[in-house]
């Protein structure tokens, strides 16, 4: 029993000691080793530790450490409390378990030296490689139940770099719970802390083993990143100023029956104030903002992608260099992409963007200048890949104003661009691209001053583009509304193309050409022979090309279309500004194609603001060209081309059309059959008087082949002719063409130097050589013509006309013979025939021609016979007859001349008048019924014009009558003895529509000639002038002053001074003007007067007899003042 109470007291006692011993252990033992012990160890390695206070309780099995500080070359590790807390009895259940792990403020610092080494390198072994032990092996468990770091820092610093980069987190809060591995789990992690690199870090995580799963989330604020940068990202090339992160995630990992998942949701990244330079150029973006973002992944036998991402903001981005960029904006909305993989590797992809935005884009270049665009928009963009297929859709793209330079002082611009539905696709190695529409708005092409150009718009439809078979379909294309203005220099230049600064690049074109040229008049033989072998194997080559070409790009466009183009173009012609519009242009072709046989409708239309109408229909085929058009033009302003001559003829075109209808054709060689008629021309000199005119000519039948023009049923209708002696004898048509200072001194010296009596020489007649331009012209008719004459060189002036010219030419070909007659009236009463039968390419080869005059009064002639006989022609009247007949230029001719109670007047004395018994001879010559008949021969060599007249009488007789048969005679004959002048107008006074009596006696004038004419009407055209206007202009003031007097009380100057109270004259005629500046007289008024007094003259003749239908009243006209105080109603004879 002792014994065995000993042995209880032994082991009680150990026990006790054993006790003892763990207790001063446990409590004195493990805060030495802390505090001493180890500190010694650590100092064999460079390295001090220091602990102020450490405590264990061997029985709670918790430890506190105070304030332990780990030294190495720098402070290494540092914190104001560390606290453990240990399960030791959970190793019986082969498991290691920390209850508690409390840091209070720890404080990591590692830090690398200049020479790369880091403070905790005596830490560092130098491999793990020999390590034998297998932690899968392993049958020990680990759990850490709860861990906590309170206030924690850590820095970092690396002097190593060529920048030496810092970095220190501060305040970090990290809590881990739930770790253990026997449970297959990496417990629960909250991470958040402040550094300064970024304003604060937060992670709230976790970790499950089995199955793997790995989740958190984290938070990144205003993570600065040039420190990062500054020492490991920049180089030469990059470096990087400054940017600010933020970001925001939600994510999970897991892996489950090999199945592998990833997700991020509720992400976001914000990046700020990034600056950076790339290869010494400049990039800066204020913002790119990510608000949220959903990434999923599945890998597996099958891979499947999604991400979702509401938005991406681009804000205020620029690039500077060389070249600078400028976007205010660039946002897209709405992205999702998806992408899956079967397990044989097959891909089923699509991608969606449901808006994009862009402003302020701004594109500047030195040798460029400036691009602009003020924003783009693009919606509804859908792209999907399955397999090899490929298929992108967008709904639509708009562009909002943008510019761009041309040249070097202009821009282009445009107000808008839209392209609606655009497509791709790629099926079976096949893809195609289509584009519903695009619309270009508004462009314009301007330089700093003006705008050269315009287009309201542009539209394409429906293009489709094949790229495997590079095959290009458009519906349609349309350019709505061009305009453009350019000056043609003296020089051919284009005003536009110096405008836009692209003239330097022409010059320097032209200057290589002309060297080009220069060199090639230099070249040898020899180059010439390698010139032709080069030009054969160009040859060669371009036939090669072509067959390629057939092989290659196809495209076809079913219509392209201009409407409204507006083009004006002002030619600058010798001094002149000559402007051309062509406005109203319409142009439309039809099935435009790469097959350049095939052939292409066109029609354009024009109807021009300066009264030019085009229009073409036909249709044109490229290779081998080939034309056909129908061609219609109208010209309804011909003088405006007239300009063109103004340097060269003293006269001006008042008047002039010209209508055509033609039909194009071009093959081989050209070809153009219609008609044409060109009407109401009127020249007129340099004084404004008509000269030349016509009412029609028409071309009825045109046709041009082979350089041949042959024209058929040509009619003249209404020709006029003015020829006009003055007293310098000069002819007025012969001053209708300017001449040169140089042109007057070579004619005056060819003048001075020919010699006399010589005889001229007959010019040898140009042979005419095969493929020359020829023509022919079949059946001329020349319908009521008029030639006005007149002669103010004689003693007294003399004026005649021929009337009612009516006449036929049958042809004029170089084959045969030309065959015509004309006939007319001369004078009041004379009759004219002439007949001729000509060849007209060789009229001295052979001419006929026969002159017929009948009833030619003598009298009318006075002046001629009073210059050059000495005697005025009382009365008398001329028949004569001439027959020319020219073989070989051999003239035989006839003269028939009979005079018909011929009898002088009184002597006139004139120095040109011939010395001969005229009164004898016509005594002698005249017969039993005063009839004077003379036969004179005519013959000579037609190279030798020096003819033959035998006797007093022919010389007489010539110088009488060959004047008189040489010149056009008077057009209107007063048939009934009136003076056509007296009738032309009916005057009125001022302001009045009644008949004076001074123009009543008129009337009966009229009712004789209407009566004579029973056919004729007149024309009464109503009429009003400025003597009407002051007229009712006073009138109405007479009425102000009554109405003022009556109102007021006013006596008459008082009144009239009332209503000019700016004149501060009393006088009454001053008085008055100021008044009447300030009354207006409507027009209408005038046309009511002009049209009251042509009813007052219709009226009037109707009462004499003459009927309605007889009387044309036509619109009402201004006119000159007649004898300073009438206004003349025009009479004229109706169409």
């Amino acid at each position: 029993m002792q014994k065995s109470k000993k042995i209880a007291l032994i082991i009680l006692g150990s026990l006790a000691g054993l006790l003892l011993i763990y207790t001063l252990v446990g409590f004195f033992g493990v805060p030495y080793a802390l505090k001493n012990t180890l500190p010694a160890k650590l100092k064999d390695m460079n390295a001090s530790l220091s602990v102020a206070e450490a405590k264990f309780n061997p029985f709670t099995f918790e430890l506190n450490v105070t304030r332990p500080e780990l030294n190495t070359t720098a402070p290494l590790f540092s914190a104001e409390q560390i606290d453990v807390k240990l399960k030791p009895f959970s190793l019986f259940n082969k498991l290691a378990e920390v209850d508690i792990l409390r840091l209070e403020s720890p404080s990591v610092n590692i830090a690398r030296d200049k020479n790369g080494t880091l403070n905790l390198a005596a830490f560092l072994g130098e491999s793990n490689a020999t390590s034998t032990e297998n932690n899968e092996t392993s049958s020990i468990n680990f759990a850490l139940n709860s861990t906590k770091i309170i206030g924690g820092s850590f820095a970092y610093s690396d002097e190593s770099l060529k920048q030496p980069f810092s970095a220190k987190f501060e305040g970090i809060n990290y809590e881990i719970s739930g770790i253990n591995t026997e449970q297959n789990s990496a417990g629960k992690h909250v991470f958040d802390a402040n550094s300064t690199l970024a304003q604060k870090l937060d992670w709230q995580g976790g970790i499950d083993l089995a199955p793997l799963r790995v989740y958190g989330e984290l938070s990144l604020k205003d993570f600065n990143v040039r420190p990062v940068a500054l020492s490991f990202i920049d180089t030469q090339d990059l470096r990087i100023n400054s940017a600010l992160i933020n970001a925001k995630m939600s994510y999970e990992l897991s892996e489950d029956g090999g199945v592998i998942k990833a997700g991020l949701k509720n992400a976001a990244l914000n990046l700020k104030s990034f600056e950076a330079q790339l290869d010494g150029q400049n990039l800066s973006l204020e913002e790119l903002d990510l608000p949220a973002i959903k990434i999923s992944a599945d890998v597996s036998e099958k891979r499947s992608f999604a991400a979702d991402i509401s938005e991406i903001k681009f804000k205020n981005t620029s690039f500077k260099g060389e070249a600078q960029a400028n976007l205010n904006s660039l946002n897209l909305s709405g992205i999702a992409l998806k992408a899956d993989i079967n397990e044989k590797g097959d891909i089923n992809a699509s991608a969606a963007l449901k808006a994009l935005g862009v402003s302020g884009i701004n594109l500047t270049e030195k040798s460029v200048g400036e691009i602009k665009l003020k924003d783009a928009n693009a919606s509804e963009l859908d792209a999907k890949i399955k397999g090899q297929n490929i298929a992108a859709s967008l709904k639509n793209l708009t562009l909002n104003v943008a510019s761009a330079p041309v040249g070097k002082n202009s821009a282009a611009s445009l107000e808008k661009l839209i392209v609606n539905a655009p497509k791709f696709t790629l099926e079976n190695n096949a893809s195609a691209a289509s584009i519903g529409e695009v619309k270009v708005q508004k462009i314009a092409l301007k330089t700093k001053n003006k705008e050269l150009a315009t287009i309201a718009e542009i539209g394409v439809k429906d293009a489709d583009f094949d790229l495997a078979k590079t095959a290009l379909r458009i519906e349609s294309i349309n350019i709505n509304k061009p305009k453009f203005a350019t000056d043609i220099k003296e020089n051919g230049e284009l005003s536009a193309i110096s405008e836009l600064g692209l003239n330097s690049e022409k010059t320097a074109a032209k200057t290589k050409a002309k060297s080009k040229t220069e060199n090639a008049k230099k070249s040898t033989k020899s180059q010439k022979t390698a010139e032709k072998n080069a030009a054969k194997k160009s040859q060669k080559t371009e036939q090669k090309s072509a067959k390629n070409m057939e092989n290659g790009f196809k495209f076809s466009v079913k219509t392209f279309s201009v409407t409204g183009a507006d083009i004006g173009v002002t030619h600058i012609f010798e001094g002149q500004k000559i402007a051309h519009k062509f406005d109203g242009l319409n142009v439309n072709l039809q099935n435009i194609s790469e097959n350049l046989a095939a052939p292409v409708s066109a029609k354009i239309d024009m109807k021009s603001s300066q009264k030019l109408n085009l229009a073409i229909k036909g249709k044109i085929t490229p290779k081998p060209l080939n034309i056909e058009a129908d061609v219609k033009l109208s010209d309804a302003n011909l003088p405006r081309y007239f300009v063109y001559a103004k340097n060269y003829l003293d006269a001006s075109l008042k008047s002039g059309e010209l209508n055509a209808e033609l039909n194009v054709k071009y093959a081989a060689d050209a070809s153009v059959s219609g008609k044409a008629n060109i009407a109401n021309i009127e020249l007129a000199d340099g004084s404004g008087d008509k000269v030349f005119a016509f009412k029609n000519l028409k071309l009825s039948k045109i046709s041009f082949a082979k350089n041949f023009l042959n024209l058929e049923r040509v009619t003249l209708s209404a020709p006029f002719l003015k020829a006009h002696l003055n007293k310098e004898r000069e002819l007025n048509l012969s001053s209708l063409v300017k001449k040169s200072e140089s042109e007057k001194a070579q004619k005056a010296d060819a003048k001075q130097a020919a010699p006399k009596n010589e005889k001229p020489v007959e010019a040898a007649k140009p042979q005419k050589k095969e493929g020359e331009f020829d023509f022919a012209i079949k059946n001329i008719l020349v319908e009521n013509g008029d030639v006005d004459f007149s002669d103010a060189s004689l003693f007294m002036p003399f004026a005649t006309k021929i009337t009612k010219l009516e006449g036929v030419l049958m042809d004029i070909d170089s084959t045969r013979p030309t065959m015509g007659t004309f006939e007319g009236v001369v004078g009041k009463s004379g009759f004219s025939k002439i007949g001729l039968k000509l060849l007209p390419y060789d009229p001295k080869k052979s001419t006929e021609v026969k002159f017929s005059f009948k009833d030619i009064d003598l009298v009318d002639v006075t002046p001629y016979s009073g210059q050059f006989l000495g005697y005025k022609i009382e009365k008398g009247k001329l028949n004569l007859t001439l027959n020319y007949d020219v073989k070989d230029s051999k003239l035989n001719g006839s003269n028939v001349v009979n005079l018909d109670t011929l009898t002088l007047g009184e002597k006139v004395e004139s120095k040109d008048a011939v010395n001969l018994p005229l009164s004898l001879a016509i005594s002698i010559l005249s017969d039993q019924n005063n009839q004077i008949n003379i036969d004179l021969p005519v013959t000579g060599d037609l190279n030798d014009p020096d003819f033959k007249y035998g006797g007093i009488v022919w010389e007489a007789v010539k110088k009488l009558f060959a004047d008189i048969t040489l010149a056009p005679f008077r057009f209107l004959g007063n048939m009934l003895g009136l003076s056509s002048k007296d009738l032309n107008t009916i005057d009125f006074m001022p302001a009045n529509a009644e008949l004076i009596v001074s123009e009543q006696a008129k009337i009966a004038d009229f009712i004789k000639l209407t009566t004579a004419k029973p056919k004729m009407k007149l024309s009464i055209t109503p009429a009003y002038s400025d003597v009407d206007v002051t007229a009712l202009k006073n009138a109405i003031l007479n009425e102000k002053i009554s109405q003022t007097m009556n109102q007021t009380g006013k006596d008459y100057a008082g009144a009239l001074a009332s209503l000019a109270p700016k004149e501060k004259s009393s006088d009454e005629k001053a008085l008055r003007e100021a008044a009447l500046k300030g009354i207006e007289v409507k027009k209408e008024q005038l046309l009511e007067l002009a049209n009251a007094r042509a009813q007052a003259i219709k009226a009037a003749l109707v009462q004499a007899g003459l009927t309605e239908d007889r009387m044309i009243v036509k619109k009402p006209e201004k006119t000159d003042v007649k004898q300073g105080e009438y206004s003349s109603v025009m009479m004229g004879v109706a169409d």
